[in-house]
C-alpha cells in the first residue's frame, strides 16, 4: 500500500453507504462534487487570500503601465523587473496551498481508478495477456463468478510459462486491475492492490486487457468510463465554488 492508498478503506466504506440509494454514475458525480468542495475549501483556508489579492492588483497595474509605456526598453526595464518579481511572488503564494489542497484529491483518484476503472471478463471469456519481456505461454484461470457480490471466488489467477513450460509467474488477480509489475519507487506513493512480481522474476510486467466499466450509455468508449463524469463535476463545482466564495 502506498501513501495515497491509506484513505482507500474510508472511501470504500462511504461509497458502500450510498450504494443502495445512488447508482454508480450518481456516486461519481457526488464524489467529484465533494472533492471540489474539499479541495477548494482547503485552498481557501491555507492560502493568504489578502496577499494574493494585493499581488493580483499590483500585476494588473504593472501590466497596464507596460502596455501604455511609450519610452525605450531601458526606461521600461524597472517596470519589467517589478512585474517579474511580483509574478514570482504570486506563484509562491499560490503554489504550496495548491499542492497541499490537491493531496486528498490525488488519494481519491487513486481509489476511483481501481474501484471504478475495470471489471473481470464475463464468465467463460479469456482476456488478452501480454508480458514484458514476451513469454510464449500465458493462461488466465478464472474462478467461479459470484454475481451477487460480484466477485470471483476464488479469484482468477494468471500462469506465465517460458519455452520449457516452466512456470515463471503465478499471480492471483484478486482485484480487477490491468497491470502488475515489479515494485518501483513510485509504489511507495501509489501501490498496486494485487501486489508485485518478485524482483528476481524473469517477467517484469504483465498486462491484461480487462473490460472497462461503463457509466454512460452513449458516445465513444473514452467517454463512458468514470473519468468524464467525475472530472466534469469536479471542474464545474470548483468553478462555481470559487466564484461564490470569491477565491483568488
Amino acid at each position: 500500500m502506498g501513501v495515497f492508498d491509506a484513505p482507500a478503506p474510508i472511501f470504500a466504506w462511504l461509497d458502500a453507504q450510498t450504494a443502495m440509494a445512488i447508482p454508480p454514475l450518481g456516486r461519481l458525480i457526488l464524489w467529484g462534487s465533494v472533492a471540489a468542495l474539499i479541495s477548494t475549501g482547503l485552498y481557501r483556508a491555507l492560502s493568504a487570500q489578502e496577499g494574493i489579492g494585493r499581488t493580483k492588483t499590483k500585476l494588473t497595474e504593472l501590466r497596464w503601465r507596460l502596455q501604455t509605456h511609450e519610452g525605450n526598453f531601458a526606461d521600461a526595464a524597472p517596470l519589467i523587473g517589478s512585474f517579474l518579481r511580483t509574478a514570482l511572488q504570486q506563484v509562491g503564494l499560490v503554489a504550496w496551498p495548491t499542492l497541499l489542497s490537491s493531496l486528498p484529491l490525488l488519494a481519491l483518484i487513486c481509489w476511483l481508478s481501481t474501484d471504478y476503472g475495470y471489471t473481470y471478463p464475463a464468465l467463460g471469456s479469456t482476456p488478452t495477456i501480454q508480458t514484458i519481456p514476451p513469454q510464449p505461454h500465458a493462461k488466465w484461470i478464472g474462478g467461479v463468478r459470484d454475481e451477487a457480490v460480484p466477485k470471483y471466488q476464488p479469484p482468477p489467477h494468471i500462469l506465465i510459462a517460458d519455452h520449457h513450460q516452466t512456470i515463471v509467474a503465478d499471480v492471483s488477480w484478486r482485484v480487477p486491475v490491468p497491470i502488475v509489475h515489479k515494485w518501483q519507487w513510485w509504489n511507495a506513493l501509489v501501490g498496486n492492490p494485487i501486489g508485485y512480481l518478485p524482483s528476481n522474476a524473469s517477467v517484469d510486467r504483465i498486462e491484461v486487457a480487462l473490460p472497462d466499466k461503463k457509466y454512460l450509455g452513449f458516445g465513444p468508449r473514452w467517454l463512458r468510463g468514470w473519468e468524464v463524469p467525475f472530472f466534469l463535476s469536479l471542474v464545474v463545482v470548483s468553478i462555481v465554488t470559487k466564484m461564490r466564495w470569491r477565491i483568488d
